[in-house]
């Protein structure tokens, strides 16, 4: 049964949104950009990077699940929230955090190695000598 996402409510620029991010959304977005939203974060060899704002501003609309809100108004949005003195490194977080908790960077893994073990022996079947079994 899929578990239905909690929305991240974000004050931007006079505007209150609600984000997150469904297969559906990712698909759009994706679209609009023109490749990947991991591209967003990463440089051709790896790195880091800050992607430019316009395309911040896409995934910042494509996630708003907020109603009649419009492309214009979230550049709007920005343009006010630049003027407060807010900078594009705090957008990038609001992101980066939105991706985090809709599990596009994958599910935390809390398996320690122990567990492993232990799961890989209920795997074997709790078989004490593995050759026996050839």
């Amino acid at each position: 049964m899929p578990v239905k996402k909690a929305t991240k409510k974000f004050e931007f620029g006079g505007l209150q949104l609600e984000l997150k991010l469904s297969g559906r959304d990712v698909i759009n977005i994706e679209k609009r950009l023109g490749k990947s939203m991991m591209s967003l974060f990463m440089s051709g060899d790896g790195d880091m990077k800050l992607p430019p704002a316009n395309e911040m501003l896409i995934v910042l609309q494509g996630a708003n699940q907020t109603h009649g809100v419009s492309e214009n108004d979230i550049i709007t949005a920005f343009e006010k929230f630049f003027d407060e003195g807010h900078a594009p490194m705090e957008l990038f977080s609001v992101l980066t955090d939105l991706f985090q908790e809709s599990g596009f960077f994958g599910k935390k893994d809390s398996v320690s190695k122990t567990n492993s073990k232990s799961e890989l022996e209920v795997l074997d079947g709790g078989v004490k000598d593995p050759e026996s079994v050839l």
